[in-house]
């Protein structure tokens, strides 16, 4: 066996382990667009390594010219189809019309016969390399980049292969060889860039999910404000990390809700509750925490204010609320609040039981108010009431 065949022997061995290990990665895990193409490159660069060692003959090898020929446009369109979003250089059409212009002019010469077909091959096969390893250095510059850049080296060290059978002695399937045993060793980095890109893309699926996980487990489906749970941590880190005093705590439900659901149906009750966070929201500051703690209750925090400024951003709140209801066409909604400043040293569930406490007291003073506490739970001492917004209807 001559030198060339050797090669060529032992580059087919290369690339069926990395076609087959490239081929089992995908059918264990998750199959992205692209990943066929790269499977589909691999196997047709074995393939054409196994004819080139197999015969000798010219049709043989002009066949294995164009085998070893395509991997770099191939893989390149499997990148253009693992990307969603165009983020390489140049258009498919290019990459299939220099694809088809090469392997022409390739077959061209292998036709004309003669000691520069060989050459005329491998001269395609140089042009192919390079744009391919051009358009990769030209795409992202984070996130997928350095994958692709060592796939962009790998492609330019094997355009250049084929120039070591210029040495003395070299056989006339020397050039082919040479890339074979090149494309060979840009399989093994072809290989490593999918395995990196696919491992990747699942690593960001993954964070992406657990991160809308959370979000879900935090939020409250219907009013899409935190719920009771993550209500509580909100506002116990705000207590924890603002001067000792400087928070205010609303209580507020809906007043008559039930009979909202009652009389109107549970999509207008749905509604009406989602008019109240929507509200909520719209008259809180960022830093503000609120939340719905179950039924038509919810809590808001205030940080760094008084309980005036709280009784005037209820005020508010009931405006929006009515007016968004009167466009809604539902009934003239009307809350009652319960207002407690958070003592010094008070946790949040006792400051709540004090808010709670004012609340049923601004019910028992007729609804639709608010009412400030003071004192502590077992002696509360409630403020005079302050009317908000219009009566229910």
């Amino acid at each position: 066996m001559n030198p060339s065949a050797e090669v060529l022997v032992v580059a087919a061995a290369a690339l069926s382990v990395c076609a087959a290990s490239l081929t089992g990665f995908g059918l264990r895990r998750q199959r992205y667009r692209g990943w066929l193409w790269w499977v589909a490159a691999l196997w047709l660069t074995t393939l054409g390594a196994c004819v080139a060692a197999l015969s000798s003959t010219p049709a043989a090898q002009a066949a294995a010219d164009l085998l070893l020929m395509q991997w770099p446009i191939v893989t390149l369109l499997g990148l253009r189809r693992f990307h969603a979003r165009p983020v390489l250089p140049g258009d498919e059409r290019v990459d299939l019309t220099l694809l088809a212009a090469a392997s022409t002019l390739a077959l061209a010469g292998a036709a004309r016969g003669g000691p520069l077909a060989p050459w005329i091959g491998s001269a395609c096969a140089l042009v192919l390399h390079l744009y391919a390893a051009i358009v990769l250095l030209r795409g992202p510059s984070s996130g997928d980049a350095a994958p692709l850049q060592a796939l962009a080296a790998a492609l330019a060290l094997a355009a250049f292969a084929p120039l070591l059978a210029m040495a003395p002695g070299a056989t006339p399937a020397a050039p082919l060889a040479l890339r074979a045993a090149a494309a060979a060793l840009g399989s093994v980095v072809m290989a490593f860039a999918a395995f990196t890109l696919v491992c990747e893309r699942t690593e960001r699926q993954l964070r992406d999910s657990r991160r809308r996980l959370r979000a879900l487990a935090n939020l409250d489906a219907l009013t899409q404000v935190p719920n009771r749970r993550h209500f509580h941590d909100l506002a116990t880190l705000a207590l924890r990390t603002d001067p000792p005093g400087s928070a205010v705590l609303m209580l507020l439900d809906v007043d008559h809700f039930k009979r909202i659901n009652d009389h109107l149906g549970h999509a207008s009750g749905d509604k009406a509750l989602t008019i109240v966070s929507a509200s909520m929201i719209e008259h809180l500051r960022a830093q503000d925490v609120a939340g719905r703690q179950g039924g038509d209750e919810f809590a808001l925090l205030l940080r760094r204010a008084d309980v005036d400024a709280a009784m005037s951003v209820a005020a508010r709140i009931v405006a929006e609320v009515q007016c968004r209801a009167a466009h809604a066409r539902l009934p003239r909604l009307t809350l009652s609040f319960g207002v407690v400043r958070v003592a010094a040293d008070e946790r949040l569930p006792d400051a709540m039981r004090r808010a709670d406490q004012a609340m049923y007291e601004a019910k028992r003073q007729g609804r639709g108010c608010a009412v400030a506490a003071d004192g502590d739970e077992a002696h509360p001492v409630f403020g005079e009431s302050q009317r908000l917004g219009l009566l229910g209807a």
